[in-house]
């Protein structure tokens, strides 16, 4: 939801000329004005000039990734003021219920706490390494629109998915953003671009693969950042 790859890709700037630093995360900090001129000046480069940006994401990232392969021990703890914005879980999500779908006997129920445990751990060791943060927490959008269909040619994707369970993992991660800690609801922001969008142009997601974010989907995300902090009075 946050790497450059597939928004630069379905923009055609992947290695085709232009910015090709285009993912949720490095439009927050820097817009680019050629694709996105509303954004002009409404970025953190902008409205914090001494502000630094480190984006930790990777494709196709989970939690598991992330506790188990070491990748936070190895983050440097850093005492400075921080805003941290995370975007994780999705990929947990369409794995369990990915095999769910395709007939494996799989305890969804379970697999969501689970996640949820680990979801914890990970916010935990966010807030061990750099304690003096602002933290937004971030829903996970369902590009199926509620109806368990992803809009997609894809074989991988035959199979309706339980999206039941993507509901309670949002409800879990709406729970846990209480103070200090803030909502990011990318999965209402997103309602109606996906399975349902009726356009093309509506449509926010990278068409090849519509569990990524389009480009259009990456300015969405930084935006419902940048109105989050606009609402909690930080910018």
């Amino acid at each position: 939801m946050s790497i450059d790859f597939y928004p630069a890709a379905d923009a055609g700037r992947d290695g085709r000329g232009g910015r090709e630093t285009i993912g949720a995360a490095a439009l927050f900090y820097e817009n680019d004005s050629q694709l996105f001129p509303d954004f002009t000046g409404r970025d953190l480069k902008t409205l914090m000039t001494a502000i630094q940006f480190k984006n930790l994401t990777f494709d196709g990232a989970t939690t598991v990734d992330l506790l188990e392969q070491e990748r936070l021990k190895n983050v440097p703890r850093f005492d400075g003021k921080t805003l941290v914005t995370l975007t994780i879980g999705g990929n947990d999500l369409l794995q369990v219920m990915g095999r769910k779908a395709r007939g494996e006997q799989v305890d969804l129920a379970r697999s969501i706490d689970d996640i949820s445990k680990r979801y914890k751990e990970v916010l935990a060791a966010i807030r061990k390494k750099v304690p003096n943060s602002v933290i937004i927490l971030n829903t996970v959008y369902d590009p199926t629109d509620g109806t368990g269909i992803l809009p997609t040619s894809s074989p991988l994707f035959d199979n309706e998915l339980p999206i039941t369970y993507l509901h309670l993992f949002n409800d879990f991660i709406r729970k846990c953003a209480a103070v200090p800690l803030l909502l990011g609801d990318i999965h209402k922001h997103f309602e109606g671009h996906g399975a349902f969008c009726g356009s093309i142009d509506n449509f926010w997601y990278w068409k090849p693969s519509p569990i990524e974010p389009g480009y259009r989907g990456a300015s969405e995300i930084r935006r419902v950042w940048f109105e989050t902090l606009q609402s909690e009075k930080f910018i």
